[in-house]
Parts: structure tokens; sequence; C-alpha cells
């Protein structure tokens, strides 16, 4: 018969003390980070992708995404949110919201909150933190981003590298 070790049998005594207490293994406050690849891309050029990151590499053309996020906690909303980006364009800028939305049976129809758009403030080759600030959802919404990315510059393509959520 194996024998618990000394870490095994304080976590089975822990466990137990802190679940009756109210601690659970969810902690109140939920963050997340996602890469952009996670992007859906809804209008434009197809992307391609690079170290997870979602990429427009049309010369010409916007591309057009949402970031969906995971919303494991219905009883709070977003305290804060950003996206992370590439802006490779030397006058076109990549923009950024976040929007919670819900279907409405009666009105046959979407309806929800439209946050701000956030702007990168022009090229560089450092990413750009766009802070989209906070949203309210319940139990019958869903938060996500959207997103439009500028066309190549000078071979150089604007991307989403990544994305955060804190409930």
């Amino acid at each position: 018969m194996k024998t618990p070790s000394l870490r095994q049998s304080a976590i089975l005594l822990a466990f137990p003390l802190l679940t009756g207490v109210g601690i659970s293994s969810a902690y109140a406050g939920d963050a997340k980070v996602y890469p952009g690849s996670m992007a859906v891309k809804y209008s434009g050029p197809s992307p391609t992708y690079s170290w997870s990151m979602i990429k427009n590499p049309s010369s010409t053309s916007w591309m057009y995404v949402d970031l969906p996020v995971i919303n494991d906690d219905t009883g709070s909303g977003i305290d804060v949110s950003w996206v992370q980006v590439l802006d490779r364009h030397y006058s076109s800028d990549v923009r950024c919201a976040i929007i919670t939305v819900y279907w409405n049976n009666s009105a046959d129809a979407i309806y929800g909150y439209f946050g701000p758009n956030r702007y990168s403030t022009g090229s560089s080759n450092n990413a750009q933190t766009l802070y989209t600030g906070s949203a309210s959802h319940g139990s019958t919404r869903h938060e996500y981003f959207s997103c439009a990315v500028p066309p190549t510059y000078a071979g150089q393509s604007s991307s989403i590298v990544s994305y955060y959520v804190s409930e």
C-alpha cells in the first residue's frame, strides 16, 4: 500500500477547510489573456498568423475581426480590458472596442452596449495597448471586442497580438 506524502496530506486537509469558509477554486478577480489568433475575421482579406498573432496581409484592404471573450462569471461585469496591437501603417490606426450584446426575443433584435473605439497612436515596431475599459453583463449576454486592422504598408503587416479581460 502506498502511503500519501506530506504534501498530499496537507492538500487533502486544507481543501475542506478552505471551501468550508467560502473560498472556492475560482478567484474573485478572474483574468484571462487571449492570443490574437483567436480572432474571427468577419470582413476583408484572409488573415495570416505568426506567433499566435493575427495579421492583415493585404496592401489595399482593411481586415475586420471579432475577438471572443469567455464569460464564466455571469454575476459580474468586465472590470478591465485591453487589446495589444502592432500598428505598421503610416497613416491609418488599428481600432478596437469592447461590446456586450444579447438577443431580445420580443424585439427580434440584438441589443447591447458598444464601447467607444480606441485607436493606436501611429506606426511603430512596438506593441501598443488599447485600453478598452469595462462593460456590464448578465447571464444572457456575451462579450467580444471588434477591431479594424489597416492594410500592410511597405511590406509590414499590422496585427492583433493579444487581448485581456478581468471579470
